[in-house]
């Protein structure tokens, strides 16, 4: 079965390469017992193509298309994958009209080991989507969500008391692309201080991707400290979803109800009683209000 989904793929990379509707195709090469990004220009190196691990592509698609002038680049893209694009688009971070995506469904042992909630892309060139199939665990969250603010806050203030400011969450995300990042700011985030201050470096972080976090753990999986970060995003996915009906991701059409650019102001003026519970939610999450 893997097998053939990576025949697939390599098919349809193939067929836009020698098409000419893809300059080349960004995906994942296996070799010397490892798996890294690599950009397959010629048909004959997509023998070495592989769908082995996940990676979040996009964020390399992104500096590639910085740098690359004209032609078409073709990525490898799994669910996540596409959901990212599809919020770089919203953040008019790159032009899509040079992006073309070869989907990939990810098998059922893939999605349970990253809780995916919508394991394909809306175009699936290899694979099988698992339709209807949701593989998010909803009972951490419940139980986080069952402790008293104290107790979350504990809970919080030590998972978040092992980060060493690595950067790693940040730099891992393709959609923590600011020019300027808020978090190297000082006027944020106290500089030189490890574990940042709590809660301000992972909350102002946590904000500012409220509306845009697509939930693949990116930032998860590259902390060498395992904190469970994704808990904290997942949790504010939740109130992002019961108060506005938003998921990041699902449109590029659907506009965000917040606007979280920290040099403007936080939040949209429309719908204030709103946005105002949903800080307070969020707050409440890690503990920070209510004690």
């Amino acid at each position: 079965m893997e097998e053939r989904r990576e025949e697939q793929a390599r098919e349809r990379a193939r067929s836009m390469l020698l098409s000419g509707e893809a300059r080349a195709v960004l995906g994942l090469r296996g070799g010397r017992g490892q798996v890294l990004p690599y950009l397959f220009s010629r048909p004959e190196e997509l023998e070495d193509l592989s769908l082995s691990g996940i990676y979040p592509l996009a964020k390399v698609a992104l500096r590639l298309l910085e740098k690359w002038e004209g032609g078409r680049l073709a990525v490898v893209s799994r669910g996540c994958d596409e959901r990212h694009f599809v919020e770089l688009e919203k953040k008019n971070a790159l032009d899509t009209r040079r992006v073309a995506l070869i989907g990939v469904a990810c098998t059922e042992e893939e999605a349970r080991e990253c809780g995916c909630s919508r394991p394909y892309p809306n175009r699936v060139d290899a694979g099988h989507p698992l339709a209807d199939a949701d593989f998010f665990d909803r009972r951490e969250l419940e139980e986080l969500l069952g402790m008293k603010v104290s107790e979350r806050r504990r809970y919080w203030t030590e998972v978040l008391s092992r980060c060493i400011k690595c950067y790693g969450c940040r730099n891992s995300c393709p959609l923590c692309n600011c020019v300027d990042c808020r978090l190297e700011e000082s006027r944020w985030v106290r500089v030189g201080e490890i574990p940042p201050e709590y809660p301000s470096f992972h909350l102002i972080r946590a904000f500012h991707l409220a509306d845009k976090c697509v939930d693949c753990g990116a930032c998860e999986r590259a902390c060498p400290m395992h904190i469970p970060i994704r808990r904290l995003h997942r949790l504010i996915g939740e109130e992002m979803k019961r108060l506005f009906d938003y998921r990041a991701g699902r449109d590029a059409g659907e506009k965000s109800p917040l606007l979280t650019d920290l040099e403007e102001g936080p939040f949209a003026t429309e719908g204030e009683d709103e946005v105002a519970r949903f800080m307070e939610a969020v707050a409440r999450e890690v503990g920070w209000v209510g004690l």
